[in-house]
């Protein structure tokens, strides 16, 4: 599958640079990407398992869909992607690698075709629909960390309120049990409360990366200040 995303990009007209390319190939394989896809195609009705808790999984995965919470702020059933590779990875040794790479491509050809569509008018449109911790990391070249908390641990370690973060972005969901938190150093920059701990570092990135754009010049005073704490 990573082979498949790598040289379709890799073939493209456009010149991306490698941080874009990696943002992209992440966003095209990852875990969240082909469990919405599996999703939506029906493939969970088809899957033999014992599992008691994975119909409630299910369920609860198809009402953040219906209500909106958006591809990177919900908690995917891991078994979807987890067949989705399996199929993959059958068609290859039974079929070849060029059939194989073929169906990859056919399982990731939706975001291919509105990743293409987007790449064809303005790169950063395609903001939303890039994953929000890996374009994170390659817009701040690592300078900055994500961390997930259970709740109780968060305020047992001493952090400040949430709503006292250093810039002021702040999410949350009623009922989260998890803190997703960005920051430098000591500084924090974000926090997201949310249900599961996917989707608080998943919302946290995501609303970093807003934050950055809406304020680039914070970058540059991040990197001062983490010389500054190096020296």
């Amino acid at each position: 599958l990573c082979l498949a995303a790598r040289e379709w990009l890799f073939r493209r007209e456009e010149s991306l640079c490698v941080s874009k390319l990696v943002v992209l190939e992440t966003t095209l394989v990852c875990n969240e990407s082909l469990a919405y896809l599996g999703y939506v195609k029906g493939l969970h009705r088809f899957i033999d398992h014992r599992n008691v808790a994975l119909p409630g999984h299910f369920q609860s995965y198809q009402l953040d869909l219906e209500t909106g919470r958006g591809l990177w702020s919900t908690d995917p059933p891991k078994v979807i992607p987890d067949v989705i590779e399996a199929l993959i990875g059958a068609v290859h040794i039974d079929s070849g690698l060029n059939a194989g790479q073929k169906a990859a491509l056919c399982v990731i050809a939706p975001l291919l075709k509105s990743i293409s569509c987007m790449l064809g008018n303005e790169l950063n449109n395609l903001t939303s629909l890039l994953h929000p911790k890996q374009n994170l990391y390659e817009m701040t070249g690592g300078i900055i960390s994500a961390r997930v908390y259970k709740k109780d641990v968060f305020h047992k370690l001493g952090f400040p309120s949430p709503l006292l973060c250093e810039f002021g972005c702040y999410s949350s969901v009623d009922g989260g049990g998890y803190v997703g938190v960005v920051k430098c150093k000591q500084v924090i920059l974000s926090v997201a409360v949310e249900a599961s701990k996917l989707a608080a570092v998943n919302v946290v990135c995501e609303l970093t990366v807003q934050m950055l754009k809406e304020r680039p010049h914070i970058i540059s005073e991040l990197q001062d200040m983490r010389s500054a704490f190096a020296k």
